[in-house]
This record gives structure tokens, sequence and C-alpha cells, in this order.
């Protein structure tokens, strides 16, 4: 009879035993660092369980908030069910509590945890386990280094950066590493920039002028010579023009021409032929635009 009772518990045990190593196929148990606290922080573990064949978890035994001992509460448990093929999948958050005021730093243990798992009419338990973590006291440590008179103290963290920040310095970084490397090519000659359309705009203005408009068809493509020097150009500053932008050195006759007609005309005081001097006003700006257009 004995025997028959031992064998019984021997079968039963190993039914548990194997219930237990095939209904839960991943157990984690993800923890903080176990050091660095101080009496009123907040501790938080989360368990991550992935169960099968209908094996399901027992929510009315989980524990519930509320005081553990007399120096540790349970603020906050939370758990996440969802399915995972024919069994389950869990995410279980505690945030535990400390209210120990010790006089120096202490090791101490948040106690084990059992849940309580069903399948059918079989059940088992997995236990989270007991975690050590050290409480430092509020005050000073009387605890000084051998060869100077201060505090010993390990550094303090290094801040982590929120997400959406290094996002945004990352966007930043990005931008102007762009930016510096188009500024580069351009200066190197890889790219240039959009050519500026500053006579085909005083080409245009002078196509609307007559033979009576002489003196604002002077101003206007003296303004477009001057926008494109950045500054007032003058006959005797033409060879360093030609210097700085020598495409238009196919123009020179000219831009020559309409320079002493131009002086002639200010300057001198003498009259010029209104229709001829349209004529040189209004080639010399057509054979700009076309060395700004690219096509001289």
């Amino acid at each position: 009879m004995k025997r028959l009772i031992s064998l019984l518990m021997v079968m039963f045990l190993l039914s548990c035993s194997d219930l237990a190593t095939n209904a839960i196929t991943d157990f984690e148990h993800l923890t903080p660092r176990p050091f660095g606290y101080v009496m009123g922080d907040e501790i938080e573990h989360r368990v991550i369980i992935e169960t099968r064949d209908g094996v399901k978890l027992n929510k009315a035994a989980i524990p519930t908030q509320g005081i553990i001992n007399r120096w540790l509460n349970l603020n906050q448990i939370q758990v996440n069910e969802s399915p995972l093929g024919d069994g389950f999948h869990y995410e279980i958050a505690l945030r535990y509590q400390v209210f120990y005021a010790p006089q120096s730093v202490k090791m101490l243990t948040i106690p084990s945890v059992a849940l309580a798992f069903n399948q059918d009419e079989k059940s088992l338990e997995k236990t989270i386990p007991a975690w050590q973590f050290t409480l430092s006291p509020l005050r000073d440590l009387q605890v000084k280094s051998e060869q100077s008179s201060e505090y010993m103290r390990p550094n303090a963290p290094v801040p982590l950066l929120s997400a959406p920040y290094a996002v945004t310095m990352l966007l930043f970084s990005t931008l102007g590493f762009l930016s510096s490397g188009v500024i580069l090519a351009y200066f190197y000659g890889y790219i240039s920039l959009p050519r500026r359309k500053i006579f085909k705009r005083a080409n245009q203005q002078l196509a609307k002028l007559t033979e009576n408009d002489t003196h604002k068809a002077f101003a206007i493509m003296h303004h477009a010579l001057n926008t494109l020097n950045r500054k007032p150009l003058f006959s005797s500053q033409l060879s360093e023009f030609y210097e700085q932008h020598p495409q238009y050195q196919s123009a020179n006759k000219l831009l020559d021409d309409f320079f002493q007609v131009s002086t002639a005309y200010f300057f001198a005081g003498r009259d010029v032929q209104a229709t001829e001097t349209l004529q040189l006003i209004k080639k010399s700006c057509q054979i700009c635009a076309a060395i700004e257009r690219g096509q001289k």
C-alpha cells in the first residue's frame, strides 16, 4: 500500500514537472540596476511570459497593491494579456516603493512572487525570483579617502537624451552636414547654382522702350551691370570686371561702345542719336542675356 502511494506521488510530481516544462515557453525577469536607491524611490520590474496549449494565467492569484512588509509597498501592478498561437503572451509590470531609512548602505531583498497557471483541470506555479538591491542613507556617509578629506562619491550618471530631442538633433546635424557638402561642392566647381536672370529682366524692360526713353534705357543697362558687379561699374573698371566674369569678355566691344556713349551722354553733355543709341543698348543687353543663359 505504501509503495502504491509513493508511486502515485512520484507520477503526480512528474506530471506537474512535465506541465511546467512544456506549458511556459519563455520567462524573462527584467530588473533595473541593483544599487543607488534611497528611501522613497520606486523600483519597477517587468516580467515577460509566454505559454502554449491553452495555459492561462490565474489572475485571481496575482498579488494586489498594498503593503508587502514594513518597508516595501507594491504601488502598482499591471498585466497585459495577448493571444499567442494556442497560448498567451503576458507582460507584467510591478512597481515597488521602498520606505526603509538605513544608517549605512544596506542590502535588501524584494521577495519572490508566485504566479499560478491553469490548463484545463491542471495547475502549476511559476515563481518570480527574489531580487536583491542596495539602499543608501539620505545623509552623507562618513567615508573619506585616505589621501584627502573629501567624501568619496561615484560620478553622477550622464542623463539620457529623450527620443524626440535625439531625433531633432540628428535632423539638424544631417542638414548641417548636407549644407556644408553643397557649399564645398559649389566652391570646388562640382555644382553650380541656378543662373541669375539679371539681363533677362533688363532685356524685357528695354523691349518696351521707344526712342524717347533713351535716358531710361541707359539707367536699365547700368543697373543690370551694377547688379552683376555688386557695385557701380565704370568704364575704367571693365578689365577688373572681365577678370571676375570672364564669360562676358566676348561682349567687350559692345560694352566698350556702350560706356563711351554713356560717358558722352551723362558727363560730356553731348547729344546722341536716339535710334542708334537705343539699338546699341538693346543689342548689348541681348548679348549679355545670352551669356547669362550660357549660350555664348
